[in-house]
């Protein structure tokens, strides 16, 4: 028996529409040949809300080759299995289905000679089960009595009521709740005085897992092992709750394949029980070492079919499942959308098959756009190499107004990073695969939280070689939540050449030091860099690593300096930003390093250069901001209050002679004030007015107070439903904006 008709190749090639109609006709030819069919239910669902036929929507591979494996052949290999040991996460849709699929054919196949054993089920319910799937009492009351998991309705009720259709046997398998929570409570003393009752339904003898098991459990939660009372002798080991939910159910499946000869018990259970053959397949084996056994890795994945294993073997089967939806998990539901990493890209001009050229991949900072991250990698590099500039995948306004982006959040920070390591290898393959680059230079690389997420994908990554370096990470201890990629686990194809330079301030260096020799220990060489205090040599070093990174010379050693400088005091990433590309712009312009701090200098050590914003610089051609919008709009600058009549004049002139509306006639200029006549919600209203209603609006100063820029927003926010309005916090990211000071 299979599922059902497999797809026929030739109509993949057809429209969605033709497939369609070929795929009905398959279907209703096929239901004449009962052979080729489990159960009606694998049929094509006809309801608009139905889910894709099964078929459809898996992939089956051989766990040890790789190779592809036919739904017939998965299904007859499984029937002539003792056990079958089906390892799933535990919330997704496809998952939940192909299990009852594979149930339901177990059944056809085995003239219902199958035993279904469950972990989401504890043994002391057995009793409650039993009386259920014999008619004794309704649903109701069993599941009032049994604990069923939040989400049994969803995932395993199908299953038990596939078994109680047929009359097969349901085995409740794991160690009972109740019990297991007063032994953690009362400690090891209280092994000893379990009652008679207690000791029916726990396990009779406990068997110890193997050292790989354990390394690979403390590996799983090295991030929380200071938080949890982490078991570490063997006896502590063989009594911690790991070991009493794979004795448990390890011993529930090897009794009841004595308990029904003849028949195949089929055992679901979260993948860490079961994979590599280790937890509940390792307990099942020892206490029944000649059962044929077939283990099953169920995973989903966006696409089951292009799906790339690189791990080493982990279980007999490999099931990749398309990951469409899952059901509640932690209070919440969710399906899957599609979605998409966006990137700058520079290519430098004399790139070519002959002269392949470095590439950089940059993450900046959360908070900051792709334009902004091009900006400051175009300086550092210019055309020495291509440039790719990651964009956070969160897109939001920020704390400033303006729109930003966000690598992760804390509380899913796993899911999160999953989905940017395969976005960040994805763009590096499909780069190498287009563009003239040298392979071997490499260099990915990041500042803030967007260093954080480099430190994580070049500790994942399976695929991209690359010389790594986080600058200043930040909300980096949530990597701990990551476990290392164990060399033992992992092909020899799928350790790519790669390594990693972090470089911060001296005070996290003891947490990376112990971070990194973990990294190190797993195949990723790792170090750590204290960042100099003094602003001039801190911009060098991480230029000369970054340089280091991509195989190209490093500047001569920056000696401690008195000399120009910036001073920028907002601490938030898009200010320093700013800070960093004027003191590059003015470096250039005065042929001296200028460095960015904040805070003022004392008497001796550095001259500050301002960063006053005057009408003069804004009239410079690209001085000024454009109004985002495809048929353009206004830019609104606002100044601060205490500006002088003069200096208003000044800017009014600025407006009459309009530098936007020279460049482009869908563009133009006003100018605003902090009150009176000329007040932000008084230009606002004549803009509403004239039907001008895109509009950004921009302070005149290098970088606003956050408290006048949110005063700003509720002045404005009238408009707000009826005008298109957006934010940028000042001026300090143009080019040419400050005056360059005289040479002396």
């Amino acid at each position: 028996m299979s599922f059902s008709q497999l797809p026929n190749p030739a109509e993949e090639r057809l429209p969605v529409t033709s497939r369609l109609r070929q795929r009905t006709k398959r279907v209703f030819r096929g239901l004449l040949i009962v052979l080729f069919f489990c159960a009606a239910r694998t049929a094509v669902f006809a309801e608009p809300w139905g889910a894709p036929a099964i078929e459809r929507s898996i992939a089956i591979r051989d766990g040890r080759t790789d190779a592809d494996v036919s739904q017939d052949e998965f299904i007859s290999q499984l029937g002539q299995a003792d056990a079958v040991f089906l390892g799933e996460q535990h919330t997704d849709e496809t998952t939940h289905r192909l299990q009852l699929e594979i149930l339901d054919c177990l059944i056809t196949n085995r003239d219902n000679r199958v035993v279904l054993s469950l972990e989401m089920f504890d043994r002391d319910v057995q009793p409650e089960l039993d009386r259920y799937l014999a008619g004794e009492i309704d649903e109701a009351t069993f599941l009032a009595k049994a604990r069923p998991w939040g989400n049994y309705h969803e995932a395993y009720r199908p299953l038990v009521e596939r078994a109680k259709e047929a009359g097969i046997p349901v085995i409740a398998a794991n160690f009972p709740a109740p019990v297991r929570q007063r032994l953690m409570m009362a400690g090891p003393e209280a092994w000893d005085s379990l009652s008679a009752e207690d000791r029916a339904v726990t396990p009779r003898e406990y068997l110890a897992n193997s050292p790989e098991y354990w390394k690979r459990m403390d590996n799983a939660i090295r991030g929380h092992a200071g938080m949890m009372s982490t078991a570490e002798t063997d006896e502590e080991r063989l009594h911690s709750t790991q070991s009493l939910w794979d004795n448990s159910m390890g011993e529930a499946c090897a009794d009841a394949l004595k308990q029904h000869p003849g028949y195949a018990v089929l055992h679901v259970n979260g993948g860490f029980h079961s994979a590599y053959w280790q937890g509940v397949v390792d307990q099942f084996r020892q206490r029944n070492p000649d059962a044929k056994v077939k283990t099953v890795a169920i995973v989903p994945t966006s696409n089951p079919i292009s799906h790339r294993n690189t791990g080493t073997p982990a279980a007999d089967y490999e099931a990749l499942v398309e990951a469409r939806a899952s059901n509640i998990d932690q209070g919440k539901r969710s399906v899957a959308i599609g979605g998409s990493l966006s990137y700058l890209l520079h290519m430098p001009k004399d790139a070519s098959p002959e002269r392949r050229v470095p590439l950089l991949i940059w993450l900046s900072d959360d908070g900051l756009t792709a334009e902004e991250g091009m900006e400051l990698c175009r300086q550092h590099f210019g055309d020495a190499a291509a440039i790719a500039v990651i964009e956070a995948p969160t897109q939001e306004r920020q704390f400033d107004l303006a729109i930003g982006g966000r690598w992760f959040l804390p509380a899913t920070f796993t899911e999160d990073i999953g989905g940017l390591f395969g976005g960040v290898e994805e763009t590096w393959a499909y780069l190498l695969r287009h563009f003239p680059i040298d392979p071997q230079h490499v260099a990915l690389a990041g500042e803030g939280a967007g260093a954080t997420v480099v430190a994580a994908v070049i500790l994942q990554t399976d695929r991209l070689s690359a010389s790594a370096v986080a600058i200043n990470p930040r909300h980096y201890a949530k990597l701990k939540d990551i476990p290392l990629p164990l060399p033992e686990y992992r092909l020899e194809s799928a350790r790519p050449k790669r390594s990693l330079v972090v470089t911060g301030p001296a005070d996290s260096e003891e947490w990376w030091k112990e971070e990194l020799a973990a990294y190190t220990e797993v195949g990723v060489p790792s170090r750590f860099v204290a960042a100099a205090t003094d602003p001039w040599q801190r911009e060098a070093e991480q230029d000369n690593l970054l340089a280091v990174a991509l195989g190209k010379p490093v500047a001569d050693a920056v000696e401690k300096r008195a000399g120009k400088m910036l001073v920028v005091a907002e601490p938030s990433a898009r200010a320093q930003h700013w800070g960093r590309l004027q003191s590059r712009w003015l470096s250039e312009q005065l042929n001296t390093p200028v460095a960015v701090a904040s805070t003022a200098p004392t008497a001796g050590e550095g001259e500050v250069i301002s960063t006053a914003i005057t009408s003069t610089a804004a009239a410079r051609p690209g001085a000024l901001p454009k109004c985002p919008g495809p048929f353009g709009g206004t830019t609104v600058i606002v100044l601060p209050a205490g500006v002088s009549a003069d200096e208003i004049a000044a800017w009014k002139k600025l407006e009459a002679d309009d530098p936007l509306t020279k460049a482009s006639r869908f563009h133009r200029t006003r100018i605003a004030t902090a009150d009176g006549e000329l007040a932000l919600p008084n230009v606002l209203k004549k803009l509403e007015d004239e039907n001008r209603r895109n509009v950004l609006i921009v302070p005149a100063m290098f970088y606003a107070p956050t408290p006048w820029l949110h005063e700003l927003a509720a002045s404005a926010a009238e408009f707000e439903d009826r005008m298109t309005l957006q934010w940028q916090p000042g001026l300090g990211g143009r080019k040419e904006i400050l005056e360059v000071p005289q040479k002396k």
